[in-house]
């Protein structure tokens, strides 16, 4: 399987010392500790780790994520001495919110790609694809030779398409997720959407289906995969290499399905769960907590069926 780009990419590198004076402007003096003067070149989910990026994370949780080096880190609380590293953090009292102003100002002024940097302008879809001439495909979607995009599809900018995919008609590729957050001050706000969305090779996405794009880490959907008519996959969602998904399956936000993995008819599964490998789940479920691998699960919460098995073999 490809690896999974964790974040997005600013199309020139913004000192930190931009964003202190942007924040000071937003909310006055604001608390100041770790390393100056850091030469940012994207932004991630925290939780993914990352060298000179932009993010935001709880004191409470900063320490239990993957490491962060060289960068600027929005936080309601400065963390512990021993795992400040070489990072820059700004004390806010609503980090969030004041990330989401950054990024929407960075977004204006100096631009953000998807998946590496330059990739948006340097997106191309190549000669040996078809493409349905009713078919919306905006400026920054790369696709791949002997690939299919039907009839009535829409791909969004920031969007890859590998080889020899199937993307049927109506299918809606990168569109934003519902992110809406109410800030501290009682503004209701909407994360910017920067991760894009990757599909993989000889996959086929089925009509009317929606892969919403990531926040800050991209939508990725990966080889030999199959997402039936009428599907949704949640922004910053993972679909791994193999994975069947039948009709009308609802797949939550940020939850990663493993390789293998047989997800029935009308299932929904919510957010932020791990859908162990090779798994089975079965017709109707609906998925509230993470599912071992090689586990079958049925019904409404979904709970372990031993020798249930779904979908085709394959």
């Amino acid at each position: 399987m490809k690896t999974r780009p964790t974040g997005a990419f600013f199309r020139k590198p913004v000192n930190s010392s931009r964003i202190v004076a942007f924040i000071e402007e937003l909310v006055g003096p604001i608390k100041l500790a770790g390393a100056e003067g850091l030469e940012l070149t994207g932004t991630c989910d925290s939780r993914t780790g990352g060298h000179n990026q932009l993010v935001f994370a709880n004191a409470e949780h900063f320490g239990k994520g993957a490491e962060l080096t060289g960068s600027f880190v929005l936080t309601d609380e400065l963390p512990d001495e021993s795992i400040k590293g070489s990072n820059q953090f700004c004390v806010v009292s609503d980090p969030r919110a004041v990330f989401m102003d950054v990024l929407t100002w960075l977004i204006d002024s100096t631009g953000v790609d998807a998946h590496w940097s330059g990739y948006t302008g340097e997106a191309a879809v190549s000669s040996e694809a078809q493409v349905a001439s009713s078919a919306v495909i905006e400026p920054g979607v790369e696709i791949g030779e002997g690939s299919v995009i039907c009839a009535g599809a829409v791909i969004k900018r920031g969007s890859r398409i590998g080889r020899n995919t199937i993307i049927r008609e109506n299918v809606v590729i990168g569109s934003d997720g519902v992110t809406v957050y109410r800030a501290a001050d009682g503004r209701l706000l909407k994360f910017p959407h920067v991760g894009g969305v990757s599909v993989g090779d000889n996959t086929e996405i089925g009509a009317n289906a929606v892969i919403a794009g990531g926040i800050l880490a991209t939508t990725f959907i990966g080889n030999d995969v199959v997402i039936g008519n009428l599907c949704n996959v949640g922004h910053g969602a993972v679909v791994e290499d193999g994975v069947w998904m039948s009709v009308g399956a609802l797949l939550g936000g940020h939850t990663t399905v493993r390789a293998g993995a047989t997800i029935a008819m009308g299932v929904s599964v919510r957010d932020n769960l791990v859908i162990g490998a090779d798994s089975s789940l079965g017709m109707g479920s609906v998925v509230v907590k993470n599912v071992e691998p090689n586990h079958s699960m049925f019904g409404n919460p979904a709970k372990r069926m031993v020798g249930l098995k779904t979908g085709p073999k394959r």
